[in-house]
């Protein structure tokens, strides 16, 4: 896109750059005269449109080529590799390569449960095995592999009639043989089991618990922030108060290997490409047909091998093929259709601009007659156009034109394009930028890489388990975006699958907003990067509570120590101090600031005898003694490159007691340099803590750890949910020493998760069933 933008005349980009939303279709216009008379624009289309230069297509050449190393790293017992090149091999293998009896795909879906089976991954195997057969329902060797994995996994009955089913399709005498042999070991094999255990293993599909908000809520306009969510009643802690799902959603780009493209859940071994191109993953045939509408059929009933088949046989062959098949739904428009084909623009254009594509598609594709402007309009999305900077500006009007170009190859629909229609597409990508949330997912892992209850990860093996939310995808909530921003949020936003909950954190008055996160909160980041961020991702300047009362987190999060030592005020740098005088230029301070009397700073902040004073940068705000900021600043900035290269040996598994021994003499440094609550202080806690840890010094780890959440609590709410996540670390330290006090931090977490997630907890973060399986040995323990 540089290309374009640079050769942009500078007339038009200041014309744009001072654009406001009436000037939008004059602008669109220009632009794109100037656009269709430049041959590179319509090259650039060309290679982002036309499946001939697309790299995102089947190709059964690549597919062979990926087929025969995985060949070959199978021979070599080297499963691993073979299991992901017969994954590559089945991203490109066209579906129409062979005949129902040597069909590439097919064969690809069993190489790859032969390997699943070699990996003891025997629910990922027979759904590979019931792919290949979706596709072949005459393939003895997918029956019979299928067989072999139901047998391990004791479902003798299924096996039983997968291999007499494999018997039947076998079409060599010698392959007959070999299945009676395989059939006459299981039968013993059930005969020596007093009951056939039936196991039903479903699709890796998305399940959540049905829970349902229970209250109305209402949109009322603010003066100060347009439309927002208020409650109609009395809502108490913990409450669910609205789930939805996505208007239009896009997986981010560095999660495509690695994350379901349809649920946006993590991929499975027998991850399922997309029928028609190589671009998707996904967890399952489900979100694979519903993604793209496209799905094959087979229908048994008119295959004359099973109409042969004795009928309890063939029915079970026919309910086997058709499995799930029944309860699919596809919509008319799905949200990847007009992606496929081989064309790779929605690979090269930024996730924003493909998820442009997606809204736009159900208008492009849809028959119709409501002209672009009336379909913006109906979205009811504020935008932030005006607000935008000259360079996003020009980027969406040159995303715009380009998008609406690649969509008209794609959906091979014509539709005018113009200085109205291009208007409108940004006008949507500055809806997009304001109203699009973040999806995200919790990650518990451990130093080693490993995971609570997984292996490699054991409680004993001196690691520290860290809660880190992964961003995973970016979608619209139509509703959702109604809900407006807090520093200090009264509700907390998390995901399940694709869908969006809202649950109440602290309780709610009637006719009280219901307010959310944007990212930045109290605790996480000062008031005044808090508004910087908010202005330049949003647009807006933020005047919730947490940025117009002054609140001890924002007043100590940076703060310096008081030369003094036995003085627990704080001292301020002017960019800190400016932004804490603007609150109380403009807002009145409430008296809740004087509860922590543990923390006498907020006391004397901006008051004294009654009387508001204006501090001054580098004086302590409780005593008035006066600091050399630069001093304290180079003497942080000296400590704080020990505790990164601390940061850094962790991560490479190579700690010295040298390491260790300047961290603590930085982290030293830093307690006589800054507040006592300075969030750096903190960081190197923890960092040390998981230092000691992986030394095996189990109790210094401890003890760190603790301090590090000592200061977290005066910074956040004790029962914040970064607390929680902070506890896990402790609570796997604990466990790793067997302390029984670790069954008080657990039960923390569990109350505060319960608060944040609801009946969703576990689904969120799954690892609360293995803390809680830890507290039950505890409470063994000590009844014996």
């Amino acid at each position: 896109m540089e290309t374009l933008k640079a050769a942009i005349p500078e007339s038009l980009k200041r014309a744009i750059a001072d654009s406001n939303v009436d000037d939008l279709q004059s602008t669109c216009s220009s632009l794109h005269r100037f656009f269709l008379h430049f041959d590179p624009f319509h090259q650039i289309i060309t290679q982002l449109a036309d499946p001939k230069y697309g790299l995102c297509g089947k190709s059964e050449e690549d597919a062979l080529k990926s087929k025969q190393l995985g060949n070959e790293c199978f021979s070599n017992a080297d499963y691993a590799k073979a299991l992901d090149c017969y994954t590559q091999a089945l991203r490109k293998a066209p579906l129409d390569t062979g005949d129902r009896k040597s069909n590439l795909v097919a064969t690809l879906y069993i190489n790859r449960a032969t390997v699943l089976h070699k990996m003891s991954l025997l629910v990922e195997c027979l759904r590979d095995c019931t792919r290949a057969l979706k596709i072949c329902p005459s393939y003895a060797k997918a029956w019979y592999r299928r067989g072999k994995a139901n047998a391990s996994l004791g479902n003798y009955r299924n096996a039983i009639c997968d291999l007499n089913v494999a018997k039947i399709v076998e079409p060599s005498l010698g392959g007959k043989r070999q299945i009676e042999v395989e059939l006459k070991i299981l039968l013993d094999q059930c005969k020596s089991t007093s009951a056939a255990v039936q196991i039903q293993h479903k699709d890796n599909s998305c399940n959540t618990v049905g829970e349902m908000p229970q209250m109305k809520l209402q949109c009322v306009s603010m003066p100060d922030k347009g439309r927002g969510m208020v409650s109609s009643c009395v809502i108490s802690p913990g409450s669910l108060v609205h789930s939805e799902e996505p208007y239009a959603m896009i997986i981010l780009k560095q999660c495509r290997e690695t994350h379901c493209h349809y649920c946006l859940n993590d991929l499975p071994a027998d991850r399922v490409p997309c029928i028609s191109c190589s671009i998707p993953l996904y967890c399952s045939h489900q979100c694979q047909i519903r993604a793209g509408g496209q799905m094959f059929r087979i229908y048994p009933e008119n295959n004359d091998t099973f109409k042969k088949m004795p009928s309890d046989l063939g029915e079970y062959a026919s309910e086997v093929i058709q499995s799930d098949d029944s309860e699919q739904e596809i919509e008319d428009i799905t949200e990847h259709k007009h992606e496929c084909g081989g064309v790779h623009w929605p690979v090269v254009l930024p996730s924003e601009i493909v998820l442009t594509g997606r809204i736009l598609a159900g208008f492009l594709l849809n028959s119709t007659s409501e002209n672009i402007v009336n379909f913006v309009e109906r979205l009811e999305l504020s935008h932030c156009y005006k607000h935008m900077s000259s360079e996003s500006k020009l980027d969406s009007h040159i995303y715009a034109t380009v998008l609406l170009y690649c969509l008209q190859h794609s959906c091979e629909t014509m539709f005018s394009i113009d200085g109205v229609s291009i208007s409108q597409v940004v006008i949507i990508i500055s809806q997009i930028k304001v109203n699009c949330m973040t999806i995200v997912r919790l990650k518990s892992i451990d130093a080693h890489g490993g995971h609570f209850g997984e292996f490699p990860f054991q409680y004993g093996a001196h690691s520290t388990s860290n809660v880190e939310q992964v961003r995973v995808g970016k979608a619209i909530y139509k509703a959702g975006s109604l809900f407006n921003h807090s520093c200090q949020p009264n509700v907390h936003a998390y995901f399940l699958s694709r869908t969006l909950y809202l649950r109440t954190t602290h309780g709610v008055a009637a006719g009280c907003q219901l307010e959310l996160s944007y990212g930045p909160q109290v605790g996480l980041w000062d008031c005044k990067d808090r508004l910087n961020f908010l202005k330049d991702e949003y647009a807006f300047h933020c005047q919730c509570i947490g940025c117009s009362e002054v609140n001890v987190s924002d007043v100590v999060l940076n703060a310096f120590h008081c030369v003094n030592p036995n003085c627990s005020g704080a001292v301020l740098e002017s960019r800190v101090l400016d932004c804490e005088q603007q609150k109380i230029k403009h807002f009145t301070i409430t008296d809740r600031v004087d509860k922590n009397d543990d923390i006498s700073v907020c006391l004397n902040v901006f008051k004294q005898n009654g009387a508001y004073i204006h501090g001054q940068p580098g004086y302590c705000l409780k005593c008035g003694s006066y600091c050399d900021l630069e001093s304290s600043q180079a003497a942080v900035s000296e400590a704080l490159i020990c505790i990164k290269r601390l940061q850094d040996a962790i991560l490479l598994k190579e700690i010295s007691s040298i390491t260790i021994s300047d961290a603590l003499i930085s982290l030293q440094s830093l307690r006589l340099n800054l507040h006592a609550y300075n969030k750096l202080i903190a960081e190197a806690e923890d960092s040390i803590a998981q230092a000691f840890c992986l030394v095996g010094e189990l109790q210094l780890s401890v003890d760190h750890c603790k301090a590090s959440i000592q200061i977290l609590e005066k910074l956040y709410d004790t029962d914040d949910i970064v607390i929680a996540y902070e506890l896990v670390k402790l609570s796997s330290i604990l466990l790793s020493l067997d302390d029984s006090t670790a069954a008080e931090s657990i039960n923390r977490i569990d109350d505060i998760f319960s608060r944040y997630y609801g009946l969703h907890a576990d689904l969120v973060f799954p690892d609360l069933q293995y803390l809680r399986k830890e507290i039950e040995k505890f409470s063994v323990k000590a009844i014996q």
